[in-house]
């Protein structure tokens, strides 16, 4: 091995130490579309590609070092290797952490399409992060004075403008051939029928959300990848995250909205057919109307949507008002008359019909005794708790277990 060669050997191992992709490839390259890591490829679906990479790296000269930052903000180090028609390449990586408000900025920019941000935020999160780039700069400036010799070289900076003006990039992403228009109507029914599904699971409407779903069905949604189930999980994982924010500007509590976002991910991911994708969009708007319906807070105040939700969520902890009082460092007697006020009922009977409700729920879904689903419902004395169920339902536990299978009682 030449010293040539032991130099990039070094180089090349201590770019892969660190994580950082590093390429070595002959022109033209075979593989040109990947060295973005599939960015313009398979998620852009951009056109024409590979000729037009292939353009622009036989364009790179001779013993000038390159430094390359494209419209992603992802950067690029490379050069030609002396005598020979290969290219040194190090990239894509990032000087900045692509995530956030940074990145929902940058998509902004770029115009980046809707249904693509996930696919970015993804992309991103594969991308490697240099936080110190002088040290990266640095390197390959020692690489260039080893291969071309100390004053023998040119730094270039530059950008993959070449790259800009190939089709399908962002205008004509969506484009119909011959019916541009037509294109830009589809997407602006398309957002609007978004708008007004988001709008009907904020208020609940779960009626009107399916009604709205139906007609959404029937709008074109574009392939992006070459997996269509790949396109329609990515679809309701877009969809998940659209509705939970629908359910936090109705006023649900996070913890509500996390729980049913959390299972639905997991829920995406056991798809198996664009069918089951189909069936689960619809189940998970019926879902979030019904969250939207049972945990809305907007109309109370931020006191009272605070004890609402530590009784929906920590149901057999100490609910009473002087718990709540010290937790919240409020007054006992502002606390009551406020709960009232706002809710309908005393705090202690709001307590106790979410205690028998829950009560309800476990009876009718497991085979647990009725003396620990009491305990788990908050109440330990076994005979408070059969009495005080009576009282609220008009029945005894165990007859109303028994109704399981009749449908006899209906819930509170």
């Amino acid at each position: 091995m030449n010293e040539q060669e032991i130099i990039l050997d070094f180089v090349s191992q201590f770019l892969t130490k660190n994580q950082l992709p590093v390429h070595r490839f002959a022109l033209p390259c075979e593989d040109a579309v990947r060295f973005d890591q599939g960015l313009r490829q398979d998620i852009l679906r951009t056109e024409g590609l590979e000729d037009s990479v292939n353009r622009f790296l036989q364009e790179l000269k001779p013993e000038k070092l390159y430094s390359v930052t494209d419209d992603y903000l992802c950067s690029y180090l490379g050069l030609r290797i002396p005598d020979s028609d290969e290219l040194f390449l190090c990239g894509p990586f990032t000087c900045e952490r692509m995530q956030g408000e940074r990145l929902k900025q940058l998509m902004e920019d770029l115009k980046i399409p809707k249904e693509l941000h996930d696919s970015f935020r993804d992309y991103y999160l594969d991308v490697a992060y240099v936080a110190v780039p002088l040290v990266l700069t640095s390197l390959f400036t020692l690489l260039a004075e080893r291969l071309f010799g100390a004053d023998q070289y040119e730094l270039i900076e530059t950008t993959f403008q070449e790259l800009r003006q190939l089709p399908g990039l962002y205008d004509n992403y969506f484009r119909i051939e011959d019916k541009p228009f037509l294109s830009v109507q589809m997407i602006e029914a398309r957002y609007q029928t978004e708008d007004e599904l988001l709008s009907a699971v904020q208020k609940g409407n779960e009626k009107k959300a399916l009604e709205i779903f139906t007609r959404q069905s029937s709008h074109i949604m574009p392939d992006r990848l070459n997996s269509r189930l790949r396109d329609q999980m990515d679809y309701c994982i877009t969809l998940n995250t659209l509705l939970r924010k629908s359910a936090e500007l109705a006023g649900v509590h996070p913890i509500h909205i996390d729980s049913l976002s959390n299972q639905n991910v997991k829920a995406i991911e056991s798809l198996t057919s664009t069918e089951q994708c189909a069936a689960f969009r619809k189940e998970c708007i019926q879902n979030y109307c019904r969250l939207v319906r049972r945990y809305t807070l907007g109309n109370y105040s931020a006191l009272t949507q605070k004890v609402l939700t530590y009784i929906s969520t920590d149901i057999d902890a100490d609910l009473s008002l002087k718990s709540f009082s010290e937790l919240l460092s409020v007054n006992a007697s502002y606390l009551s008359t406020l709960f009232k006020k706002e809710v309908g009922v005393p705090l202690t009977e709001y307590v106790n019909r979410s205690r028998i409700r829950h009560a309800q729920g476990l009876l009718l879904s497991t085979d647990l005794p009725t003396k620990t689903i009491a305990q788990q419902c908050g109440i330990p004395d076994i005979y408070y708790f059969s009495r005080l169920f009576k009282r609220i339902t008009g029945t005894t536990p165990k007859a109303y277990r028994e109704s399981r299978n009749s449908n006899k009682y209906q819930d509170l």
